[in-house]
Protein backbone atom coordinates (compact mmCIF):
# COMPACT_ATOMS: atom_id res chain seq x y z
CA UNK A 1 0.00 0.00 0.00
CA UNK A 2 1.24 3.37 -1.33
CA UNK A 3 1.21 6.60 0.71
CA UNK A 4 -0.80 9.55 -0.84
CA UNK A 5 -0.88 12.78 0.02
CA UNK A 6 -3.84 15.34 -1.00
CA UNK A 7 -3.57 19.38 0.85
CA UNK A 8 -5.81 22.56 -0.11
CA UNK A 9 -9.32 23.53 1.18
CA UNK A 10 -12.76 22.50 0.19
CA UNK A 11 -14.69 19.30 -0.82
CA UNK A 12 -12.38 18.21 -3.36
CA UNK A 13 -9.59 17.53 -0.96
CA UNK A 14 -12.16 14.21 0.57
CA UNK A 15 -13.26 13.75 -2.64
CA UNK A 16 -9.92 12.88 -4.66
CA UNK A 17 -8.29 11.41 -1.05
CA UNK A 18 -11.65 9.03 -1.23
CA UNK A 19 -10.51 8.00 -5.01
CA UNK A 20 -7.20 7.50 -3.76
CA UNK A 21 -8.21 4.93 -1.02
CA UNK A 22 -10.18 3.18 -3.50
CA UNK A 23 -7.43 2.24 -5.24
CA UNK A 24 -5.88 1.24 -2.21
CA UNK A 25 -3.81 3.71 -1.10
CA UNK A 26 -2.75 5.25 2.79
CA UNK A 27 -4.07 8.91 2.14
CA UNK A 28 -3.21 11.86 4.72
CA UNK A 29 -5.10 15.34 4.06
CA UNK A 30 -4.19 18.30 5.36
CA UNK A 31 -6.03 21.96 4.41
CA UNK A 32 -3.91 24.04 6.17
CA UNK A 33 0.15 24.30 6.66
CA UNK A 34 -0.62 23.68 10.17
CA UNK A 35 -2.75 20.79 9.57
CA UNK A 36 0.10 19.18 7.39
CA UNK A 37 2.87 20.24 10.46
CA UNK A 38 -0.02 18.16 12.66
CA UNK A 39 0.25 14.98 10.71
CA UNK A 40 3.87 14.19 12.22
CA UNK A 41 5.98 11.82 10.72
CA UNK A 42 5.54 12.52 7.29
CA UNK A 43 7.38 10.05 4.33
CA UNK A 44 7.08 7.63 2.05
CA UNK A 45 4.61 9.83 -0.03
CA UNK A 46 4.62 8.31 -3.40
CA UNK A 47 1.53 10.26 -4.66
CA UNK A 48 0.76 14.09 -3.96
CA UNK A 49 -1.99 16.13 -5.18
CA UNK A 50 -1.73 19.92 -3.96
CA UNK A 51 -5.03 21.64 -4.48
CA UNK A 52 -5.45 24.96 -3.96
CA UNK A 53 -6.97 26.51 -0.64
CA UNK A 54 -9.63 28.99 -0.75
CA UNK A 55 -8.59 32.51 0.45
CA UNK A 56 -10.30 35.81 1.59
CA UNK A 57 -8.05 38.98 0.18
CA UNK A 58 -7.75 41.52 2.91
CA UNK A 59 -6.36 45.07 2.19
CA UNK A 60 -7.89 48.46 2.09
CA UNK A 61 -6.47 49.05 -1.36
CA UNK A 62 -6.95 46.90 -4.35
CA UNK A 63 -3.17 46.53 -4.39
CA UNK A 64 -3.42 45.01 -0.75
CA UNK A 65 -5.77 42.72 -1.82
CA UNK A 66 -4.13 41.67 -5.23
CA UNK A 67 -0.97 41.38 -2.88
CA UNK A 68 -3.04 39.18 -0.04
CA UNK A 69 -4.77 37.01 -2.83
CA UNK A 70 -1.55 36.22 -4.35
CA UNK A 71 0.99 35.70 -0.94
CA UNK A 72 -1.87 33.78 0.82
CA UNK A 73 -3.01 31.78 -1.93
CA UNK A 74 -0.31 30.55 -5.06
CA UNK A 75 2.52 31.80 -3.47
CA UNK A 76 1.69 30.18 0.20
CA UNK A 77 1.86 26.90 -2.26
CA UNK A 78 5.46 27.30 -2.52
CA UNK A 79 6.36 26.86 1.18
CA UNK A 80 3.86 23.77 1.47
CA UNK A 81 5.55 22.04 -1.61
CA UNK A 82 9.22 22.89 0.05
CA UNK A 83 7.40 21.10 3.77
CA UNK A 84 6.79 18.25 1.42
CA UNK A 85 9.29 17.74 -0.93
CA UNK A 86 11.70 15.83 1.85
CA UNK A 87 8.97 13.50 2.82
CA UNK A 88 8.38 12.54 -1.27
CA UNK A 89 9.28 8.70 -1.91
CA UNK A 90 11.77 7.83 -4.73
CA UNK A 91 9.64 7.57 -8.14
CA UNK A 92 6.96 9.88 -6.59
CA UNK A 93 4.21 11.63 -8.22
CA UNK A 94 3.16 15.55 -7.93
CA UNK A 95 0.26 17.21 -9.54
CA UNK A 96 -0.35 20.97 -8.86
CA UNK A 97 -3.37 21.19 -9.73
CA UNK A 98 -4.34 25.30 -10.56
CA UNK A 99 -7.67 27.24 -9.20
CA UNK A 100 -6.85 30.37 -6.82
CA UNK A 101 -9.46 32.44 -8.59
CA UNK A 102 -9.99 35.72 -7.59
CA UNK A 103 -13.39 35.03 -7.93
CA UNK A 104 -14.44 39.13 -10.17
CA UNK A 105 -13.88 41.07 -6.51
CA UNK A 106 -10.39 42.38 -8.45
CA UNK A 107 -8.54 41.90 -11.35
CA UNK A 108 -7.24 38.62 -12.57
CA UNK A 109 -4.65 37.27 -14.69
CA UNK A 110 -4.82 33.94 -15.28
CA UNK A 111 -2.25 33.11 -17.44
CA UNK A 112 0.22 34.53 -14.89
CA UNK A 113 -1.28 32.63 -11.99
CA UNK A 114 -0.52 29.63 -14.43
CA UNK A 115 3.03 30.40 -15.48
CA UNK A 116 4.03 30.87 -11.33
CA UNK A 117 2.23 27.48 -11.09
CA UNK A 118 4.61 25.98 -13.85
CA UNK A 119 7.58 27.98 -11.67
CA UNK A 120 6.59 25.71 -8.82
CA UNK A 121 6.86 22.59 -10.96
CA UNK A 122 9.98 23.60 -12.53
CA UNK A 123 11.79 24.24 -8.85
CA UNK A 124 10.33 21.24 -7.56
CA UNK A 125 11.68 19.15 -10.53
CA UNK A 126 15.00 20.76 -10.05
CA UNK A 127 15.12 19.69 -6.66
CA UNK A 128 13.64 16.31 -6.53
CA UNK A 129 14.32 14.94 -9.75
CA UNK A 130 17.22 13.41 -9.07
CA UNK A 131 15.08 11.11 -7.06
CA UNK A 132 12.70 10.02 -10.07
CA UNK A 133 9.70 12.49 -8.91
CA UNK A 134 7.46 13.35 -11.87
CA UNK A 135 5.80 16.99 -11.53
CA UNK A 136 2.97 18.09 -13.44
CA UNK A 137 0.27 21.15 -13.77
CA UNK A 138 -3.26 20.13 -13.96
CA UNK A 139 -6.06 22.35 -14.70
CA UNK A 140 -8.63 23.34 -12.10
CA UNK A 141 -11.93 22.60 -14.35
CA UNK A 142 -10.57 18.48 -13.99
CA UNK A 143 -12.92 16.37 -12.51
CA UNK A 144 -11.91 14.32 -9.29
CA UNK A 145 -11.18 10.88 -11.32
CA UNK A 146 -8.97 13.15 -13.81
CA UNK A 147 -6.74 14.72 -10.95
CA UNK A 148 -6.43 11.18 -9.40
CA UNK A 149 -5.39 9.51 -12.33
CA UNK A 150 -2.74 12.16 -13.73
CA UNK A 151 -1.34 10.83 -9.67
CA UNK A 152 -1.37 6.98 -10.14
CA UNK A 153 -0.63 7.01 -13.70
CA UNK A 154 1.14 10.14 -14.91
CA UNK A 155 0.30 12.42 -18.10
CA UNK A 156 0.16 15.86 -18.98
CA UNK A 157 -2.84 18.22 -19.34
CA UNK A 158 -2.48 20.66 -22.43
CA UNK A 159 -5.13 22.46 -20.81
CA UNK A 160 -2.77 24.07 -18.73
CA UNK A 161 0.73 24.21 -21.12
CA UNK A 162 1.69 27.56 -21.75
CA UNK A 163 2.50 28.89 -24.94
CA UNK A 164 5.58 27.29 -26.98
CA UNK A 165 5.77 24.75 -23.83
CA UNK A 166 6.01 21.07 -24.72
CA UNK A 167 6.06 18.05 -22.47
CA UNK A 168 9.68 17.34 -23.16
CA UNK A 169 10.81 21.25 -23.41
CA UNK A 170 13.35 20.88 -20.80
CA UNK A 171 15.20 17.62 -19.83
CA UNK A 172 15.92 16.27 -16.29
CA UNK A 173 19.75 17.56 -16.85
CA UNK A 174 18.96 21.21 -17.46
CA UNK A 175 16.64 20.94 -14.61
CA UNK A 176 19.70 19.78 -12.45
CA UNK A 177 21.49 22.87 -14.59
CA UNK A 178 18.86 25.43 -13.69
CA UNK A 179 19.14 24.31 -10.12
CA UNK A 180 22.93 24.77 -9.91
CA UNK A 181 22.66 28.31 -11.52
CA UNK A 182 19.91 29.18 -8.54
CA UNK A 183 21.71 27.89 -5.78
CA UNK A 184 24.64 29.93 -6.44
CA UNK A 185 22.81 32.96 -6.90
CA UNK A 186 21.35 32.12 -3.74
CA UNK A 187 24.33 32.06 -2.41
CA UNK A 188 26.09 34.46 -3.78
CA UNK A 189 23.37 36.73 -2.05
CA UNK A 190 23.88 35.82 1.61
Amino acid sequence: MARALVTGSGERVRAIAGLLEKEGHEVLTAASPAALDALGDLSDVAYYVQLPSRVQPVGTTLVGRVRSFLTDGLLARYAVVERVLPALAEGASVVLVSGNTADGVMPDDARSRLALLHVLAHATRAEAGSRGVSVMVAGGARDDDELAGYALRGGEDPTTRLVGQSADTVTDEQYQDWRTETMGLAAGLA
